[in-house]
């Protein structure tokens, strides 16, 4: 742990009267060494367009901009406007925009990677907006470890989700480094990660064929503890045709859907009719 660090983060915000925001999950890194493994994990160069979700006070977005061409940094808590725009200001690289990243288009950034530290609270649904807008620009996040649990989860664990086989069928994750609790402030509860999420080995579906694909494995895990077949009819699909499905693939008529891993998501999905 840096406590120098986590001096100067306590004194900026002191001196700009600035309370954190709980309902937006902020835990800022005030480590300088972990600041410097992020930097030399994710290759950064400079000809890379960085789009920063979650700016905090621009301590990671000043290191950013030293090495790359461009930085669109994007922080939702406008009550860290005047500090952020203070320690961004000498650097004519760093845009600054203050909104919620759902709200906006990836896509209209054009980045070639996305670098961010997710809160909890909204890291899938920012991690879905990725892979669905700017899939080929490779992200490095720090992410809590539950949400990391649940990116590498298998079959018939708790902590294998819906969320779960979208991740392992969207993108692949690896893990390039832990981050003690204590690296933060506020101190988060649990441990961090920092992963790289990257394009899959095996190409996604068709956009068609792929929505009927999550709307198979929504259906699935709608109702967790029951059968597969229930789950699915409870959703909307025929009875006889998951029943015919399952035959076919050799799926045990009392099979849950946290059973079945994504290939046989995938194989299920292409005979349910859409």
């Amino acid at each position: 742990m840096s406590s120098d660090g986590l001096k100067a983060l306590r004194n900026d915000l002191n001196e700009y009267e600035i309370r954190l925001r709980k309902k937006y999950g902020q835990n800022f890194c005030h480590d300088k060494t972990i600041i410097d493994k992020i930097i030399v994990s994710s290759s950064l160069d400079r000809s890379d367009w960085i789009l920063e979700i979650g700016a905090g006070t621009g301590c990671l977005t000043t290191s950013i901009a030293e090495i790359v061409h461009s930085v669109i940094a994007v922080e939702i808590d406008t009550n860290l406007r005047p500090l952020l725009l203070r320690n961004t200001e000498e650097f004519k690289n760093i845009r600054v925009i203050f909104d919620d990243v759902l709200q906006l288009d990836m896509r209209s950034m054009n980045p070639t990677k996305v670098i961010g530290n997710l809160p909890y609270y909204c890291a899938s649904a920012i991690i879905r907006q990725w892979s669905n807008q700017v899939p080929t620009a490779n992200a490095y996040f720090m992410l809590p470890d539950d949400i990391v649990n649940h990116l590498k989860a298998k079959p018939k664990t708790r902590e294998y989700t819906a969320f779960s086989v979208f991740a392992q069928y969207a993108f692949d994750t690896k893990v390039l480094f832990k981050v003690h609790a204590s690296s933060f402030f506020p101190k988060p509860n649990v441990g961090s990660s920092f992963v790289k999420l990257s394009p899959p080995e095996i190409p996604r579906l068709p956009v068609v064929a792929e929505e009927h694909f999550l709307k198979v494995v929504e259906g699935a895990f709608m109702l967790r503890r029951k059968m597969l077949v229930n789950s699915l009819t409870e959703a909307g699909f025929a009875t006889q045709d998951v029943y015919s499905a399952m035959s076919f693939l050799g799926l045990d008529k009392n099979i849950r859907g946290e059973e079945l891993t994504v290939e046989q998501f995938k194989r299920l999905a292409g005979f349910i009719p859409v």
